[in-house]
């Protein structure tokens, strides 16, 4: 009998072992359920995380602080919209603070849409851990939906499909659930026949999709999340009515047929856009572009290590951007005209022609950074630096000269570590002189004279150049990869410089504000003075027009028959006289007319400067106080073998 036991206790614990070895093997791939095709594809691991992480964050913290209901109601939103915001926002916190969402969100989530027969199809895949069972599930979903829940089975190739019908709320869902992985989708939305098919080979899965794998083998191999959109399988109406808009712009999107993001986090959390390309709807501009090779960027070592904005690109064709513009002007003859004379005076005056002179100069790099905007004086001053790389560096110089010769405006030079400094001191104060100078083979234009110093110090000791910045080296922008483009942005400083911005903004409309509060009470004071004179007027046109009437009916009684003159002139007299006292009234009336419609638009504008006022206190502010959690950010673009990537950096 002990030994009977023995084996039945050693029969249970080796099974209890062998189920949690089972449940510890691989999960099933989303990509072997769900079918091929799909135009969206959203999928995301460890999602109640990632979302709590969100909300948690000072980003979320300062953006769930926004009083949307009191934002829309000021900004003149509907009584309805207002509602119907806060029923969805209401819906949403008692949807997330549900035990069982969270559960079934702790692992994995994805949804996939697709378009068949004139009709959409959406399927959710869920991730279920050891402890989650469907039994539990459906107790739990009886217990927050209420009694109404009634649930029928239906078998299809050895599997079982349960079909939720939900009562009280008046719509059904079925799922089925696949090793460990729970497949649902509304009943009016999709067959999970379909599904069971896919797994058992009896239809293409997702992995087979070749679009997908474009996506996916350019995705992260360990990444979280992964977007994928393919746009020929939208509706040939949507798409008509988005490429009547890119036409205007010379693209169209058969150009952009696949879409994909996908998502790594980590001390610097990386998203990555990949944009299928497709050569033969390439407009011969953009196909000119997308055959630009991709080079190393030697720029960042004349950036000074202070700068909170930085853009560098390497693909620009100065001359194709001319003829550009100028097609696009002649659209509008008027304003080209007028630019044109501008341009003609401009030649004419320094010697040179635009199209034959300097842009055959110009290279294809260029970009500029950001280090501050002063804000001491009447208006904000951004400290700013453009670069643009040149061709020929004797052609340029000789061509910059000319500007020296023959100045619009009185230039002064400067010669600073060996490198000649041009620039234009302006009355405005001082630091308020900009220059150029020419470092290496690139033309500096800088809206300070210190900028420019500040470039070559950078560029004669690294020490003194971003690139020695922990954040250039943590995104790897320094170490000799090829780009097309890169954007650095110390977003935290932005953020404080922009909230700077934002009280010098307010401040002016704050003046503007007391401005016309003043203007009101001088125009109310003006319009009781204009009253009284129209009253006054009044009742000399009232007295006028008695005298007038009493001269006429009385003149045979009162005037002899030998004076018909004395009368007729008397009449005339107040004649004229009640003329001129009406055109008075009607000058004052219309000078009353004028002050109300210009104290209507003091009004108007004082109303729209407060609202200005509070939702950059009440919307931006707070956004940007957010953002002041981020510490960088950069954006990378490379382009080539039939894609398109745009690397997202967040630290």
């Amino acid at each position: 009998m002990k030994n009977k036991s023995s084996w039945i206790l050693a029969f249970m614990v080796s099974t209890i072992f062998g189920f949690w070895v089972w449940c510890q093997r691989p999960g099933l791939a989303v990509e072997r359920v769900f079918p091929s095709h799909p135009l969206v594809f959203v999928s995301l691991v460890h999602v109640e995380e990632h979302i709590n992480q969100a909300i948690r964050s000072d980003f979320g913290k300062n953006i769930a602080a926004i009083d949307l209901p009191d934002v829309m109601s000021r900004n003149h939103f509907s009584a309805k919209d207002i509602r119907d915001l806060q029923r969805w926002q209401d819906e949403v916190v008692k949807f997330w603070d549900n035990p069982l969402i969270k559960r079934f969100l702790h692992k994995e989530a994805a949804v996939a849409i697709y378009r068949k027969d004139k009709s959409n199809q959406v399927y959710i895949s869920l991730r279920l851990t050891l402890s989650t069972r469907i039994a539990e599930a459906l107790a739990q979903l009886s217990n927050h939906w209420g009694d109404d829940v009634f649930v029928t089975q239906q078998s299809y190739h050895g599997r079982v499909i349960n079909h939720v019908s939900f009562k009280k709320q008046h719509w059904s869902l079925a799922y089925v659930r696949i090793r460990d992985l729970l497949i649902i989708c509304p009943d009016n939305l999709g067959k999970l026949e379909m599904v069971i098919d896919v797994y058992q080979h009896r239809a293409e899965p997702l992995s087979a999709d070749s679009s997908f794998n474009f996506v996916r083998k350019d995705a992260y191999p360990f990444g979280d999340g992964l977007v994928f959109v393919n746009l020929n399988f939208f509706s040939h109406l949507w798409r008509g009515e988005f490429d009547s808009k890119l036409m205007s712009l010379g693209y169209q999107s058969a150009a952009f047929p696949v879409y994909g993001l996908s998502y790594m986090p980590g001390v610097v959390s990386k998203y990555k856009m990949m944009v299928g390309l497709d050569e033969k709807y390439l407009s011969s501009g953009m196909l000119k572009a997308y055959n630009c090779a991709a080079v190393s960027n030697d720029t960042l070592k004349f950036v000074p290590a202070d700068a909170i904005w930085y853009s560098w690109g390497g693909c620009y064709d100065f001359s194709q951007s001319w003829d550009i513009a100028k097609q696009k002007l002649s659209e509008n003859p008027d304003v080209a005209s007028e630019i044109s004379d501008i341009k003609d005076k401009l030649e004419k005056h320094f010697e040179v022609s635009i199209r034959r002179d300097v842009l055959p100069v110009l290279g294809q790099e260029m970009g500029g950074y950001l280090t501050d905007v002063d804000m001491q004086g009447s208006y904000p001053f951004p400290r700013i630096l453009v670069f643009v790389k040149v061709k020929d560096l004797s052609t340029a110089q000789r061509l910059l000269n000319k500007l020296i010769q023959n100045p619009v405006m009185d230039v002064e030079s400067e010669t600073y570590e060996n490198v000649d400094l041009h620039y234009i001191p302006l009355p405005q104060g001082a630091n308020m002189d900009p220059g150029y100078a020419f470092l290496d083979d690139y033309l500096l234009i800088a809206t300070s004279r210190q900028l420019l110093k500040r470039s070559i110090d950078a560029y004669s000791n690294s020490l003194r150049s971003i690139v020695s910045d922990d954040d250039v080296e943590q995104f790897s922008l320094s170490n000799g990869a090829k780009f097309h483009s890169v954007t650095l942005m110390k977003t935290a400083e932005l953020s404080r410089r922009a909230q700077d911005l934002l009280g010098w903004v307010n401040k002016y409309l704050s003046g503007q504000v007391s401005l016309a509060a003043a203007y009101k009470q001088d125009g109310d004071n003006k319009k009781q003075e204009l009253d009284e004179a129209i009253a006054d007027k009044s009742a000399e046109l009232a007295l006028a027009q008695k005298k007038l009437t009493q001269l006429k009916n009385n003149s045979l009684a009162n005037v002899s028959m030998e004076d018909p003159d004395i009368v007729n002139g008397a009449i005339d007299n107040l004649n004229r006289e009640e003329a001129t006292i009406r055109d008075d009234i009607a000058n004052y009336m219309e000078q009353k007319q004028d002050l109300s419609r210009l104290l209507e638009r003091y009004a108007t504008g004082a109303q729209s400067a407060k609202l200005t006022m509070y939702n950059m206190d009440n919307v931006l502010s707070p956004v940007l106080k957010g953002l002041e959690s981020i510490d960088a950010q950069a954006v990378t673009v490379r382009f080539g073998n039939k894609i398109l990537e745009t690397e997202f950096l967040v630290k």
